[in-house]
């Protein structure tokens, strides 16, 4: 499992542009030029995995750029992270850099005792070094200066600091990496024990969640197959066989489908799949979570994982070594 990518996708939900001239409610003064006055605002509302929606806003200087970044992100399509500093790089920078030295960083939503899950996931990011130190490429990429700075700001802490500003410069905000140096930011440096604590829970989600579900559902499916007849196993992998099937059919006819995730794809097929077999899936529809599952993991046989895998390009995360 790379801990420096992105768990949740961030997708977008709502999206207005609004033309705004001075005097207007909600002109944004602060982002205009003294040779351009009227702008043009995007309001896009995401939503990241499962957490709540969060609103943002692009400012555009001519109805154009406004018109292309809305084709560009329309409702339903992925977002990459920081999309909003495109074009804005230093600016980007310097906002962070700001944030981190008033300690004014993102919050999460009770507190909990240290967490050593923080300190493997960062150092096995190599953004830490056994004692706590700091990697060499945290060092190098903020600088003798920076490092200095934040030397003098945070005293003893200032390595926490260090890693954190990598890690929101550098990462996306989902990756294991950056919220286990947020959970460290916040327990050690600002004192917000509710936000260090969901934090925490938050990467032990993220690292050990997909490992947790994948043994819990394999237990239920020993436990079915002891209990269950050799009909109701050749049915259930005949349902899978015919679910893997229709999404390869549905990927075909639009291969931007494929883009929507596995679980969007197989939630498609299952009607398609119903029309064709009604009998077999008068049982089953509800298990098709289930069947997803052990096609991704291999234990409908390898075969079926690479079909899979063909479609999507998704292999199973790895639990975190500790």
């Amino acid at each position: 499992m790379d801990h420096t990518q992105a768990i949740r996708k961030t997708v977008v939900t709502r999206l207005n542009i609004a033309h705004k001239k001075p005097g207007d409610p909600m002109y944004p003064g602060w982002a205009t030029d003294d040779d351009c006055k009227d702008v043009w605002v995007a309001f896009i509302t995401t939503r990241s995995g499962l957490l709540p929606e969060t609103v943002g806003m692009q400012v555009f200087y001519s109805e154009v750029d406004a018109a292309d970044f809305a084709a560009r992100f329309a409702v339903g399509k992925e977002i990459p992270p920081n999309v909003k500093w495109i074009g804005h790089e230093e600016r980007r920078l310097h906002f962070i850099r700001e944030k981190v030295s008033n300690k004014s960083v993102p919050r999460a939503g009770t507190g909990d005792e240290d967490s050593p899950l923080a300190f493997d996931v960062l150092i096995g990011a190599g953004l830490e070094t056994w004692g706590n130190g700091i990697s060499p490429l945290v060092r190098d990429s903020l600088g003798r200066r920076r490092i200095g700075e934040l030397k003098n700001l945070f005293g003893d802490n200032w390595a926490v600091a260090a890693v954190f500003e990598y890690c929101w410069i550098n990462l996306p905000p989902s990756s294991p990496a950056y919220i286990a140096a947020l959970y460290k930011f916040h327990w050690y440096i600002t004192g917000d024990d509710f936000a260090a604590g969901y934090l925490w829970r938050d990467l032990e989600t993220l690292v050990h969640g997909v490992e947790a579900a994948a043994l819990n559902s394999v237990e239920m499916r020993k436990k079915a197959g002891l209990a269950g007849s050799e009909k109701s196993v050749k049915a259930r992998e005949t349902r899978r066989t015919a679910l893997m099937e229709e999404m390869e059919a549905i990927t075909v006819r639009n291969p931007d489908f494929a883009k929507l995730g596995a679980d969007t794809v197989a939630r498609l097929a299952i009607d398609g799949c119903a029309e064709k077999a009604p009998a077999l899936w008068k049982q089953g529809r509800g298990q098709v979570s289930e069947y997803l599952g052990e096609i991704r993991r291999g234990e409908a046989g390898q075969d079926m994982r690479a079909r899979f895998e063909k479609l999507f390009g998704t292999k199973p995360l790895r639990r975190l070594p500790i």
